[in-house]
């Protein structure tokens, strides 16, 4: 680990101290001294402070023990007594440890996220958006208003507490809580369903009051709704994972009926590509993009596929999951454990817990967490249910036979180290309930059993945030599956009444995503205004929801929507299975897995115009361009209509939308121009071609805006 960092770091390799103090304060030995100093040298150098935040983030820690007593502080050896008063210090400043640590991730996520935030995703204020989204840096200010109250943004707001009347429950001796003065760990309001509110309606309702009151709080105004052909884009990319149809775009904007929008989701929640954008994600999330050994991903879609087209309860989806056994071709669902139970099941443990709980507890195998309440023998109590599980391979007659995930009958206890190198003992136990330790007692049954159980709730608390997170782009938390008493949610209310009425509709997934989509937020332009500007969570500020945030489209999903846009799969011979295996291909490219402590997956894929540019450039799409028979370019280029008509029919096609007057005036100069082409139709052609290639290579396309 050394030797990576010092490859990579600005930081003279002669500079030795600071990698002696790195070392002492992730090992745990760092005197009160040596603290001071690392202190000294990482507020007066910039190369020092990127250099303590790459460090940090490679061991894991987070500098776990920063909030430990101050006893653990070891004497120096020129000075063994600390002297009076020096205990209090010494924990102050590992409490300024510890504030740097995650203050120091937080910015490392914040500069990636930020940098390409502000050169994909920012969409313009106003106005239909250009070809190339207009970056914030090209964004016109205005003065605030000094009428408008002004925005309280930031970090530190404080989550707030509603009463019934949507009034905030404030404390009058302290009407702006500060947080600093409040403790980490905050008790989550509980909250019950009031007797006949229940209803879809009332949830909904329920959903935008809540909200509503969050930005009368704030002082802000919400974007205005968007535009029906860029809503529609929206629902059909986050539904079912593709842009709609030229067809489909034109009949929803021509729809008069006010609840258009409530039937457009039922449709597309009972279409079969929801069905299998559904199945798509989760595999992603289970299993991975790439090809693992003894993984049938194929065999795992299908299991998905036939779960989400039944709607089944999200609770039988994961008890299947857990609680697998089988052949990894016959049951698709033992297809997950089998991906991860090498290393003692130590991936299997955390993604599970990551998953299933949104709890991040993959770095507890070593050592307790500081913030979270989960220790590192919880850890391994939890690993203890993965004891019995265990992957077969049958050799047969053509050779190595599919895996088979079985259930060994095993009891007693799991055995791990502290790091001060003793060995401890841990026995299954989930939520404070120990199941019997006897060999005939399927452990990962009761797992699946207690996960639902118990009292928290937290698995159908992690599903909502998670479901929230891919409809807007962000969740209650940051991240999404490190929820705790650490990491308060933005909007508790709303998380636990979401929770509340998904545990009492049986799990129902589609109920819990009718319900966000037909939010007021879910409606809201991505444009800013004048006072919601600060609502940018790319920045590091908390999510208000009070606009849409820009997200980029996944792989699969700027891939099929290629597809929607060109038609390019029928430009070429070949059936659906051909089509589907060049996917996969093209989609290979831009992953690497790693065997970590959650068999980690790391992805190249922005959504950057260059490497949508190498989808483009592949034979696929290079026939749709070319304006083949079949696709829709040549279906346009010799149908009937003015070249307007076409260009405004390729544009929608591509964006869902029509042409704006800039776009239409450029053609118009274009076509007016004189050209070397002998024939003037061919010319003509050219400058429609053109102009659909400029909609498909442009920053609008790729986004979910």
């Amino acid at each position: 680990m050394m030797s990576q960092h010092s490859s990579n770091s600005n930081v003279p390799l002669a500079d030795d101290e600071v990698w002696t103090l790195l070392e002492a304060l992730c090992e745990q030995r760092i005197t009160a001294r040596q603290a001071a100093r690392l202190e000294e040298l990482v507020l007066a150098d910039a190369d020092v402070r990127r250099l303590y935040v790459d460090f940090i983030a490679m061991h894991g820690t987070l500098h776990w023990e920063a909030a430990m007593p101050a006893e653990f502080v070891v004497a120096d050896d020129s000075n063994p007594a600390l002297p009076a008063g020096a205990e209090q210090t010494a924990l102050a400043r590992r409490r300024r440890w510890a504030v740097w640590g995650l203050a120091g991730l937080a910015a490392c996520a914040l500069v990636l996220v930020g940098a390409f935030g502000q050169r994909m995703f920012a969409p313009p204020v106003d106005g239909t958006p250009d070809v190339t989204v207009r970056t914030e840096e090209n964004r016109s200010t205005t003065p605030d208003n000094p009428r408008t109250p002004k925005p309280n943004f930031g970090k530190n707001r404080q989550p707030i507490k509603l009463g019934p009347d949507n009034r905030v429950v404030r404390d009058n001796a302290n009407p702006k809580p500060d947080r600093a003065k409040i403790p980490v760990k905050q008790r989550e309001p509980s909250f019950n369903i009031p007797p006949g509110g229940s209803s879809l309606e009332a949830l909904v309702a329920f959903v935008n009051s809540r909200l509503e009151a969050h930005w009368r709080v704030d002082g802000i105004h919400p974007s205005e709704s968007v535009s029906d052909a860029e809503w529609v884009r929206r629902a059909h990319l986050d539904l079912i994972g593709r842009i709609p149809t030229v067809a489909e775009v034109e009949r929803f904007v021509k729809e008069k009926d006010p609840n258009k929008y409530g039937k457009l989701i039922d449709r597309l929640l009972d279409e079969p590509r929801y069905v299998r954008h559904m199945a798509t994600v989760w595999s992603n999330l289970l299993v991975g993009r790439r090809p693992a050994r003894d993984v049938n991903r194929p065999a795992l879609e299908k299991f998905l596929r036939d779960s989400f087209a039944r709607n089944r309860p999200w609770k039988e989806i994961v008890a299947d999951l857990v609680s697998a056994e089988g052949s990894v071709e016959e049951n698709g669902a033992a297809n997950f454990l089998v991906a991860h139970l090498n290393n003692q099941a130590v991936p299997a443990t955390a993604v599970t817990a990551r998953l299933f709980l949104g709890l991040q507890v993959q770095c507890t195998q070593c050592h307790n967490h500081p913030f979270n309440d989960w220790k590192q023998d919880q850890f391994w109590e939890l690993n203890g249910f993965f004891k019995q599980a265990a992957t077969e391979r049958k050799r047969t007659n053509s050779g190595r036979g599919p895996a088979k995930l079985v259930n060994r009958p095993k009891g007693g206890p799991t055995y791990y180290d502290s790091r001060d190198h003793v060995v401890h003992v841990a026995y299954p136990i989930f939520a404070g309930t120990k199941i019997d330790t006897e060999p005939g007692v399927n452990r990962r049954a009761e797992l699946a059993r207690l996960m639902f159980e118990a009292d928290d709730r937290q698995a159908a608390r992690a599903f909502v945030n998670r479901t929230w997170a891919q409809l807007f782009g962000y969740g209650f938390t940051r991240p999404i599956d490190d929820m705790g008493p650490h990491n308060p949610p933005t909007h508790p209310e709303l998380l636990n009444r979401l929770t509340e009425e998904f545990v009492a509709s049986g799990y129902d997934v589609k109920r819990l995503i009718r319900c966000i989509c037909n939010s007021r937020a879910y409606r809201f332009s991505s444009r800013f205004n004048d006072t919601n500007r600060e609502d940018d969570p790319s920045k590091g500020h908390l999510p208000l929801f009070s606009r849409m945030y820009v997200k980029p489209m996944s792989p699969e999903q700027l891939y099929d929507s290629l597809l929607v846009a060109t038609r390019a799969d029928r430009a070429v011979k070949g059936n659906w299975d051909d089509v589907a295996r060049k996917r996969a291909v093209w989609l290979r490219q831009f992953f690497q897995a790693y065997e970590t402590e959650e068999n980690d997956e790391s992805t190249t894929f922005d959504g950057t115009i260059p490497q949508a540019l190498l989808l483009m450039n592949s034979p696929l799409v290079e026939g749709a361009v070319s304006g083949k028979p079949g696709t829709l370019l040549h279906n346009v280029l010799t149908g009937t209509g003015s070249d307007l008509a076409k260009l405004r029919r390729l544009c929608v096609a591509a964006l869902s939308r029509q042409p704006t007057e800039k776009e239409l005036a450029a053609v118009r100069k274009l076509l007016s121009r004189p050209s070397r082409r002998a024939n003037p139709r061919e010319a003509r052609q050219q400058v429609l071609q053109d102009m659909f290639w400029a909609y498909l290579n442009s920053n609008e396309f790729i986004l979910i805006h």
